[in-house]
């Protein structure tokens, strides 16, 4: 109907109606666009909130499952340390039971996987834009970049730890267990050192040394991810209206 109105008029050589119904094209051609655009910000909105929802679903079970890794390797590192102190100093006092154990498991590094499947989805489509709120993209990005950095370090530490009692067995031996059953021996006590065999012999020294070392750098590491996966809580708590308590473990 418009486009039979506008040769009538070009016809008529009637310019005002001719640019009347040029016009009305171009304002109902505007207005198709604006419409297509208001469905699909409604769209992006709607499908936000469902990623935003998901994102606290997997960060709740993340919490659900987590151990306090930072306290527990805290106190391993506690142990190393003293241990070294009466390896390394001109020290005549045997290592301690529990400083065996950190011994034993130098080369053990625990920390749970904080890692959420819904980042990596964003990563891979390219969705990260759909996050309007800028915290919580913001939280997203570091929280990618820590937990990125983190499994490459765990990859190439755990290429070069060394496992110090098969290593050197002459300085290592295992208490035969009371049962049978569910004996764990680098774990629950059962490892004994020869301390004095220890202070002599510097390829163990050097290989310890080179073992905390590389611990104390992957609990730096581990603790940025813990950081930055708290930042991301706390910010789709805010996005959600959420007030319950975060971990900071």
């Amino acid at each position: 109907m418009i486009l039979q109105n506008l040769v009538k008029a070009i016809r008529e050589q009637n310019w005002f109606a001719v640019g009347l119904e040029l016009i009305i094209v171009v304002l109902g051609v505007v207005m198709g666009f604006q419409v297509t655009a208001w469905n699909s910000e409604r769209e992006d909105r709607v499908t936000e909130g469902h990623i935003i929802a998901r994102l606290h679903d997997e960060i709740m079970g993340r919490e659900d499952n987590r151990w306090d890794w930072a306290a527990e390797r805290a106190s391993t590192r506690e142990n190393l340390l003293s241990a070294s102190q009466k390896l390394f100093a001109e020290s005549v006092e045997n290592l301690t039971p529990p400083e065996c154990t950190a011994l034993a498991m130098s080369h053990i590094f625990n920390a749970p996987s904080l890692a959420l499947p819904v980042i990596a989805e964003l990563e891979s489509t390219g969705d990260l834009d759909l996050i309007v709120n800028g915290d919580v993209r913001t939280a997203i990005t570091v929280n990618l970049q820590a937990d990125t950095w983190a499994r490459e370090m765990d990859t190439a530490l755990n290429h070069e730890i060394l496992n110090l009692p098969p290593d050197h067995p002459q300085l290592f031996h295992f208490a035969a267990p009371a049962t049978g059953d569910n004996w764990n021996p680098v774990f629950d006590g059962s490892v004994r050192c020869n301390t004095d065999a220890m202070r002599e012999n510097r390829a163990f020294l050097n290989a310890l040394a080179d073992n905390i070392s590389k611990g104390n750098f992957y609990m730096t590491v581990m603790v940025n991810v813990a950081d930055s996966f708290t930042a991301l809580h706390a910010a789709v708590d805010l996005e959600l209206g959420l007030t319950h308590s975060v971990s900071t473990d």
